[in-house]
C-alpha cells in the first residue's frame, strides 16, 4: 500500500514534469510558428491595395470619356484605334502607380499589375458601352430586317419572291402591278431613317425613290397580310416600292437601298443590293 506522503510526492512530481514539456512547446510568433500579425502592416496594405483599385478605375474612366467626347467626333466612322489604343494603355499601369502611388510603391508586385490590368479593361469596357449607345449616342447603322420581296402588288398571293432568279412569262411579267418591299429596323426611331431605292435595268437607272422610312411605305396596308418574310419586329418600319413599268422578260434588274441617319457622334451608313433576272432559266452554278 501506499502512504498519502508518498502519493502526494508522486502526484508534485508529475506535475512538474507535465509543466516543464508544456514549457518546451512551440507558440504562435516563435522561431517556427506562425508568422506574427501586425495590425499596422496590414492596414497599410490595405490601404496600398485600395488606392491601386481607385488609381485604375479612375484611369480606365477618363480614357472611356476621352475616346467618346475628344476622339471619336474627329472621326467619320469605326477604326480600330477605337479599341487597340486604349488596350495598349495597359501597359504605362505601373509606371502610373510608382509615379502618383510613390508612398506605397515598394508594395506593389506583379499580381497588382495583374488584377488592376483586368480592372481597368472592365471599367473602360462597362463605360464605353453606356457612353456610345442609347440614349447618350447612337452608332449602330440602320439595317434591313428580313429579306427584300418583289412582288405582285395587286394580286401579293399570285407571286412574290425573294429569288435572285425568277421564271416569269412575259404575261406574268408586264399584267401585275409590281413593286419591291423590305422593312427598315434601328436602335432608335426607324421612321426617322432616310432612304433611298434605285431601280436599275441592266446599267441603266430606270426609277429612284427617297424619304424618310416612313414616307415610303407606299400601299403597305393593300399586302402586309400576305406579304412574309420582312420586318418582324414591331417597331420595323414596312416600305413598298411601285415601279412604274412593268418587268421585262429576259431583263436583269437591281434594286440597291441606300439608308442613311444622322448618329452621335458620326453619320451612319448602309446599303444593301439585291439582282433579279427575269424570265430566264434559273440553273444552279
Amino acid at each position: 500500500m501506499v502512504d498519502l506522503s508518498t502519493a502526494m510526492t508522486a502526484a508534485a512530481a508529475s506535475e512538474r514534469r507535465r509543466g516543464g514539456g508544456d514549457g518546451d512547446k512551440k507558440t504562435p510568433g516563435g522561431k517556427v510558428g506562425t508568422e506574427p500579425f501586425d495590425p499596422a502592416d496590414h492596414v497599410e496594405k490595405e490601404k496600398a491595395d485600395t488606392a491601386s483599385m481607385w488609381l485604375v478605375m479612375i484611369f480606365g474612366a477618363g480614357i472611356a470619356l476621352f475616346m467618346r467626347y475628344v476622339m471619336m467626333p474627329q472621326m467619320n466612322g469605326p477604326a480600330s484605334v477605337l479599341w487597340s489604343l486604349p488596350l495598349l494603355l495597359i501597359l504605362i499601369l505601373p509606371t502610373m502607380h510608382r509615379t502618383i502611388l510613390k508612398k506605397f510603391a515598394e508594395r506593389y508586385t506583379f499580381g497588382n499589375w495583374f488584377r488592376g490590368s483586368f480592372l481597368y479593361t472592365f471599367t473602360w469596357l462597362a463605360l464605353t458601352f453606356v457612353l456610345v449607345n442609347p440614349p447618350l449616342a447612337d452608332i449602330a447603322a440602320p439595317e434591313i430586317a428580313g429579306d427584300g420581296v418583289l412582288l405582285d402588288i395587286d394580286n401579293p398571293e399570285y407571286w412574290q419572291t425573294t429569288d435572285e432568279c425568277i421564271e416569269l412569262n412575259a404575261t406574268e411579267t408586264t399584267a401585275q402591278r409590281t413593286g419591291f418591299a423590305f422593312a427598315v429596323r434601328d436602335n432608335q426611331n426607324a421612321d426617322d431613317v432616310n432612304v433611298t431605292v434605285v431601280l436599275i435595268q441592266g446599267e441603266s437607272e430606270i426609277q429612284r425613290w427617297t424619304g424618310n422610312a416612313d414616307d415610303l411605305r407606299g400601299d403597305w396596308d393593300l399586302v402586309s397580310s400576305n406579304v412574309s418574310g420582312i420586318g418582324s419586329k414591331s417597331y420595323d418600319v414596312p416600305i413598298l416600292v411601285e415601279f412604274d413599268q412593268p418587268l421585262e422578260s429576259g431583263s436583269t434588274y437591281r434594286v440597291v437601298v441606300n439608308l442613311v441617319q444622322e448618329g452621335d457622334p458620326w453619320m451612319l451608313d448602309e446599303d444593301e443590293t439585291w439582282e433579279f433576272k427575269i424570265g430566264l432559266v434559273c440553273t444552279e452554278e
